[in-house]
């Protein structure tokens, strides 16, 4: 293994004696490195938050294991930062300088990183959570629950959202909007596909609080005159008990159709499921508050007691049409319910199972209907197959289990050109790839609690013990595993394209400052890796 140390973290610690000396030294030099500093995996870099430095390090490999450093200043005193889905963006939210004593000083802002560039929105107030668009177009602001984020301000309007519009002009694209209370606060931001409602195409944000669930149209965001948020209330009010939402699913219905459109709510407390069709507004309805004018959708309610808390739901095709599959985990069954009859059929399962995804995508379905998949912890074993195209048979012969020894608590997607595989992971040791089409699942044994990383190209997996020096490659097509012990501790590892098409495993070890062991991901090996050191004192 070859060591390289950066000649740039000797001239920063030569400034920084250099600043002591005569009197005028940077506060960075006196801000400690954190501990365990946050890291994000991007298309082609690995993004690397200095919080104390208010920037990120980017880190771009380069064939044989070369790892350029650049660094990009976000806002001051970051509260929160996160990946887009499709991991070509990073979101830095920060607070700017409190108190603010001088114009130079910085107000909240949120920094979007793309490509290597920074793009700042100002904003006036910094929230301490976000939710990123699915789509990329959107990020919504919005008080993180307690357990999620600590406050920012000395006060926080916690049923404001902050819409931010990435496609708008920077002075169009910030909007603030204060939520219609009945006592909650947001706990979770939905950004919905477009769907086909009586006014036309649209997509909604649907804002979860603890006690009831808000919609807002994001096309007419900001119109004049403002069209309100329209409030699906869970409680009837008879009394002071709240339902509370746990998660929230959508469906367009039928493409022909624009007054079908559904949202599928769960709660945590409650054995009931609530679902609501978006039809035209009732032309008797006016508006409740002055300068705004109605929506031209309203969500109709159905409410269906399912004999349970449910653990997950999901709008499903089945060969009598749509339903929503609640799983019931207490009574150890699955539910369907019609949307437009309220009529249940029970579904009898040998296991526990709490959680539900769909995988017709990959494996298909019998007359067009969708087959799920079926796990989640808490007492289940294994996984079972359940096809939504028998849902009427009497005998129920529609799920198929596949036993393991333990109960899966986590399901990890395998990207094309292996979209059939799925990566099982369970407590203790050891995980499973699952083969959706032979509806196998291999055991892959570990001698420790194992961290994956599935790399995004599908082709390996990466297994290492955080904390260690163990890691390991298993290759997909076969699942044959290649130990590769590196000299440093890991904390994560990240598999990211190279400019020349090639690919590189990026493996990161916390201490002193954020070290960095570079291999080639495509034909690892330890002898021609390469270390970086210090990197978070170079750039200062």
């Amino acid at each position: 293994m070859r060591t390289w140390k950066a000649s740039v973290t000797t001239l920063a610690l030569a400034s920084a004696l250099a600043g002591a000396a005569c009197g005028d030294r940077p506060e960075i030099y006196d801000a400690p490195v954190e501990a365990q500093p946050q890291a994000f995996a991007l298309v082609d870099r690995v993004a690397v938050l200095d919080r104390a430095g208010d920037r990120v390090a980017l880190l771009t490999p380069r064939a044989g294991q070369e790892l350029d450093r650049s660094f990009v200043g976000v806002g001051k005193a970051t509260v929160r930062a996160e990946a887009s889905p499709d991991q070509r963006r990073l979101f830095v939210l920060g607070a700017g300088d409190v108190p603010r004593r001088k114009d130079k000083n910085e107000r909240p802002s949120l920094t979007v990183i793309e490509d290597g560039a920074a793009r700042r929105f100002g904003l006036e107030s910094p929230h301490s959570g976000f939710a990123i668009d699915p789509r990329g177009r959107y990020v919504a602001l919005f008080a993180a629950p307690a357990a999620g984020g600590a406050q920012a301000a000395f006060v926080e309007n916690p049923n404001e959202i902050v819409v931010v519009d990435l496609d708008a002009p920077v002075d169009a694209a910030v909007t603030p909007r204060t939520l219609r209370s009945f006592g909650g606060r947001p706990q979770r931001v939905t950004f919905t596909d477009p769907l086909s409602l009586p006014g036309g195409q649209r997509r909604l944000l649907v804002v979860e609080t603890d006690q009831d669930v808000h919609l807002l149209d994001l096309d007419n965001i900001r119109a004049t005159p403002r069209r309100p948020e329209i409030t699906m209330r869970l409680t009837s009010g008879a009394s002071a008990a709240a339902v509370k939402p746990a998660a929230v699913v959508v469906d367009d219905g039928d493409p022909a159709r624009n007054d079908d459109a559904r949202i599928g709510v769960r709660a945590e407390n409650d054995s009931s499921v609530f679902m609501f069709t978006l039809v035209a507004a009732p032309p008797a309805q006016v508006a409740e508050e002055p300068d705004t004018v109605l929506n031209d959708f309203f969500p109709e309610p159905n409410q269906t007691d399912v004999g349970g808390i449910p653990g997950d739901i999901r709008f499903v095709r089945t060969d009598a049409g749509l339903r929503l599959a609640a799983v019931v985990p207490s009574a150890r069954k699955a539910t369907l319910v019609d949307p437009t009859t309220s009529i249940t059929i029970d579904v009898p399962l040998s296991e526990p199972y709490s959680r539900l995804s769909l995988i017709t995508d990959v494996v298909g379905g019998a007359s067009g209907a969708d087959t799920a998949l079926l796990y989640g912890s808490g007492g289940s074993r294994g996984v079972a197959f359940w096809s939504l195209g028998q849902t009427l048979d009497k005998n129920y012969r529609t799920v198929e289990v596949v036993s393991l020894a333990s109960s899966i608590e986590r399901v990890r997607d395998v990207p094309p050109p292996r979209p059939e595989l799925k990566v099982l992971e369970g407590q203790g040791t050891g995980f499973f790839v699952l083969n959706l089409a032979s509806r196998t699942a291999a055991p892959l044994t570990t001698l420790a609690q194992p961290t994956i990383h599935v790399a995004p190209d599908g082709q390996r997996l990466w297994a290492f013990q955080r904390g260690s020096s163990q890691l390991a490659e298993v290759t997909l097509e076969n699942l044959h595993p290649i130990p590769l012990p590196l000299d440093r501790p890991i904390d994560a590892v990240f598999d990211v394209a190279r400019a020349d098409g090639g690919r590189s495993l990026v493996a990161l070890d916390a201490r002193g400052a954020v070290g960095a062991t570079v291999l080639d991901a495509l034909e690892p090996d330890t002898t021609a890796s390469r270390s970086y050191y210090g990197i978070l004192l170079e750039g200062l």
